[in-house]
């Protein structure tokens, strides 16, 4: 019997001659029906207990880290996601007021900073959302890219089509708030666009059936100015 465990013993890997030795003598106290026996069996489900619950442990600690890395991205995100949105709205408000104010020096600077503090945050973006995401937000960006290029002369699209860029970047933040949410586990939402606020109101018929494009900040405040003094 002692031989058989020693030749059984001597074939694995890196086995050491007292460690070999102590397996034959337990095996050979097994067999002779020693009174130790009883406990030799005991010691060894400690050790098969002890390593399973190690190995539990470190899985537990294993899958307790990666919801914590998974919760710091997501926070981490979601204010990330923020300033994109802030300093996006800003440069589309800065590009707007300065094609109504041609040559005005201020305007045009304060298209410069909208713009450098946008595509700061932009390649963070890059390196932290889905790709989903990130080709949502990279249509955007450049849309206003180009929106701030036609108050100057290197646009393609040139500066008659103003306008329209202006609406289709609006348009791409809607797809690109709407991956951020899906990215977030949010629910999507509908478009604000066909929204009729005074729905529910004695007013709901007369604004869905007014023809006019939603006004964005820019037009409310050329229309305040325009309002007449009291």
């Amino acid at each position: 019997m002692e031989n058989a465990w020693r030749f059984r013993f001597a074939g694995l890997p890196g086995a050491s001659d007292s460690l070999e030795n102590t397996v034959v003598m337990l095996a050979g106290s097994i067999a002779e029906g020693s009174p130790y026996t009883a406990a030799i069996f005991g010691l060894v489900g400690s050790l098969i207990g002890g390593f399973i619950a190690a190995g539990v442990s470190l899985l537990v600690a294993r899958q307790a880290r990666q919801a914590g890395e998974i919760t710091w991205i997501r926070d981490n995100r979601r204010e990330i996601y923020d300033r994109l949105l802030t300093y996006s709205e800003r440069l589309l408000i800065a590009c707007e007021a300065c094609k109504e104010a041609p040559g005005d020096d201020e305007a045009a600077k304060a298209v410069e900073t909208a713009f450098t503090n946008f595509w700061e945050v932009y390649g963070v973006v890059q390196t932290v959302a889905d790709i989903r995401l990130v080709e949502a937000a990279r249509i955007y960006a450049y849309r206003l890219w180009e929106l701030a290029a036609s108050l100057g002369s290197t646009s393609v699209m040139g500066p008659e089509n103003f306008r329209r860029v202006a609406e289709l970047i609006r348009d791409a933040r809607y797809n690109m708030i709407s991956e951020m949410r899906a990215e977030l586990g949010l629910e999507s939402f509908r478009r604000g666009g066909g929204a009729n606020p005074f729905a529910g109101t004695d007013l709901a018929e007369k604004y869905a059936n007014a023809s006019r494009s939603r006004p964005g900040p820019l037009a409310l405040s050329q229309a305040q100015q325009q309002e007449p003094a009291p």
